[in-house]
């Protein structure tokens, strides 16, 4: 799958990252008695743990891509650098040590939370494979996208979330730059609204969902609740 649009939790991920490394320099200068902002000090802790800040950017690459991994692997790493704090508390029963450690920690289980719903949307789940034999998707549901160019396609909604969805479509000629125009209709229902490309894979289309402007018409947050409301979830369709 082509990662088209990264939405902000995927660079605030990647900071956090960042951060955990700037947090361990902290921790050992709050042992040691040295300046944080000493540089020295932090060249000498990148290389006594190579190691962390390895794994530390191999997190980065992971979570630029949105790959499922990094979820496993923002857990381990955190845990790794958490335990190494600990230590050094044990080592200097310094109160502001286990502060800090604590912190940390409910931190890092923010950032986990929330690149877990990250990595659960839509868009990066396609839950379609064309060479399954059992119709699956919102097949009673037309919709149609059309680029500022005026080309259309038409496909099959296959997994939705409250702010993108995934379509699955026979043709890609989209111009995946522009904002995009999505026309839909349920139960003899109008519905539109602008969504943004995600993600492309050899199936279909990712899409977020643009804040609405036009009000007049009933756009995709309408659609979301009615077909809610009706029990109908990705999961059971």
């Amino acid at each position: 799958m082509k990662i088209l649009k990264r939405s902000s939790n995927v660079f605030n991920l990647i900071l956090f990252q960042i951060f955990s490394f700037v947090f361990l320099h902290v921790i050992f200068s709050l042992k040691t008695g040295y300046s944080a902002l000493n540089v020295d000090r932090l060249y000498a802790l990148l290389s006594d743990y190579f190691l962390i800040a390895a794994l530390l950017l191999v997190n980065i690459v992971s979570i630029f891509f949105i790959k499922k991994l990094s979820y496993y692997q923002i857990i381990l790493t955190s845990m790794i650098i958490s335990v190494i704090c600990f230590f050094q508390f044990l080592a200097t029963f310094d109160k502001s040590i286990l502060f800090y450690n604590l912190f940390y920690i409910f931190i890092s289980f923010f950032f986990t939370m929330i690149w877990k719903l990250e990595l659960e949307e839509s868009v990066y789940n396609p839950n379609f494979d064309n060479r399954n034999l059992r119709s699956s998707g919102l097949r009673k549901v037309n919709v149609r996208l059309m680029d500022k160019s005026s080309n259309s396609v038409d496909g099959v909604i296959q997994n939705w979330s409250k702010n993108s969805f995934f379509i699955a479509c026979s043709d890609l000629t989209l111009n995946i730059n522009d904002v995009i125009d999505v026309e839909m209709k349920y139960q003899g229902i109008d519905f539109k609204f602008e969504a943004k490309i995600a993600t492309q894979s050899a199936d279909g289309f990712g899409l977020y969902i643009m804040k609405e402007k036009n009000k007049s018409t009933l756009n995709w947050l309408d659609f979301y609740d009615i077909i809610t409301d009706r029990g109908i979830h990705p999961i059971n369709v």
